[in-house]
């Protein structure tokens, strides 16, 4: 006798099949790293549907998912500052020939983007690649709107000092929402680009 999956099983799998891609360039956006980004949406997964969630949309599956990968990438800061640094040794990824040049620029902005703490981190993701506003951001994370907007100035601050040429501006981060910039890694497997 087989059994049928349950609702909200066939949403995961669904969101896995259909957004996975999408979620993963996020969770590596958060962590600045593609293995830490590979941990945190799979807790996220498992956070957002280990009891069941009923009959969800697949719209609102994707943002569950996304709100425990933001408070995760927050919470796991909070962890850090309360236990010792341990350093880890990192490998880079072998980079071919033909990829060089967005290599490069991969690796300077996640880079630039690691010089962000984990709060301002998040905040950028969530306003240049969510394309919500200062307020939005606030109404997410739980924190204050002016926090937020301290976040933004800040980070944008930070990232320009990098001088990628991202065209940020702090006007923009702290009062925009809206609009896409694309500033979330993208990584390659067998067979070409995600």
């Amino acid at each position: 006798m087989s059994r049928t999956p349950a609702p909200w099983a066939r949403i995961v799998e669904a969101l896995i099949r259909e957004r996975g891609p999408a979620l993963f360039g996020y969770a590596v956006a958060l962590t600045g790293d593609r293995h830490a980004g590979e941990d945190l949406l799979q807790d996220a997964l498992v956070r957002s549907f280990r009891r069941g969630r009923g009959d969800v949309s697949l719209n609102e599956a994707h943002a569950y998912v996304k709100r425990a990968m933001q408070t995760a990438a927050i919470d796991t800061s909070r962890r850090r500052k309360t236990r010792p640094a341990t350093p880890t040794a990192t490998l880079p990824d072998s980079p071919t020939p033909d990829h060089a040049g967005a290599i490069a620029d991969r690796d300077a902005l996640a880079s630039a983007l690691n010089t962000l703490s984990p709060r301002e981190r998040t905040c950028i993701v969530m306003r240049y690649v969510d394309g919500l506003s200062a307020v939005a951001i606030a109404e997410e994370t739980g924190l204050a709107a002016g926090t937020v907007r301290k976040y933004l100035s800040d980070a944008v601050a930070k990232l320009q000092d990098a001088s990628l040429g991202l065209g940020l501006q702090t006007a923009d981060a702290v009062a925009g929402g809206g609009h896409h910039l694309p500033v979330a890694v993208r990584t390659t497997q067998k067979g070409g680009q995600r």
